[in-house]
């Protein structure tokens, strides 16, 4: 059946009526948008008396996606925008079993990835993760030269792995782990969070101190931050 608008309480709701048993209620990332499942035996009334009752909630979740500014979740299919090194592109899939690495062309702004006949949507991003890898890895050599010159420390090693934080240092062995989502951001920022966890052999806290290393050594690190963290 066709998609229905309904407008319940100044709250607009786009209405599928499916072969299914129960009601659903769901609100989308970006714009919060108000998104009903229903069972086809089931009445107008019913469907906006459901809604109704859940208004607090919906006006809730619809505050927390604009105020947090929840993206909506990838699924890494043709047309989709993706980042590398602070650059937008089109991501375009090319079902191939032999070309195993991913493509780009400058030029048209597009990353080709080679996927298999038949893949998920966890396999396509696996795939772009472990490009994003390959591009830390081949970029991390130069950075690292040219930052501990700066600082003046250098780490035993340099790791990089998916992690909630931009980065992280183990004082104790001098191992520094960067996140491999770096590769999606301005290569400034990796210079700056390479910078910010070299300090930190310095000085393992976040202190005063701390603060002065950084304005010594990367002075606009305050503003490189809040680009890194868009």
């Amino acid at each position: 059946m066709p998609k229905e608008t309904l407008i319940i309480e100044n709250i607009t709701v786009t209405l599928e009526r499916k072969n299914i048993k129960n009601m659903y209620l769901r609100i989308l990332p970006p714009n919060g948008d108000v998104k009903v499942n229903a069972p086809l035996f089931l009445s107008d009334e019913e469907i906006i008396n459901f809604v109704k009752s859940k208004k607090e909630w919906i006006l809730k979740k619809q505050r927390y996606i604009h105020e947090n500014d929840i993206k909506t979740p990838l699924k890494y299919v043709n047309g989709e925008t993706h980042y590398l090194w602070g650059k937008e592109y089109t991501l375009q899939l090319i079902k191939n079993d032999t070309i195993n690495h991913v493509l780009i062309d400058e030029t048209k702004s597009i990353i080709y990835l080679p996927i298999p006949q038949k893949t998920t949507i966890e396999k396509r991003k696996n795939l772009l993760d472990e490009f994003y890898r390959t591009e830390m890895k081949k970029a991390i050599p130069q950075v690292l030269d040219k930052c501990t010159k700066i600082v003046g420390k250098t780490p035993s090693e340099v790791k990089v792995r998916k992690m909630k934080n931009w980065g992280n240092c183990r004082y104790q062995d001098k191992r520094i782990t960067l996140n491999l989502n770096l590769a999606k951001k301005d290569p400034i920022c990796l210079e700056y969070v390479m910078i910010h966890e070299l300090c930190h052999l310095i000085e393992f806290n976040h202190s005063k101190k701390f603060k002065i290393l950084m304005d010594k050594y990367c002075p606009n690190w305050k503003e490189i931050k809040k680009r890194l963290n868009e």
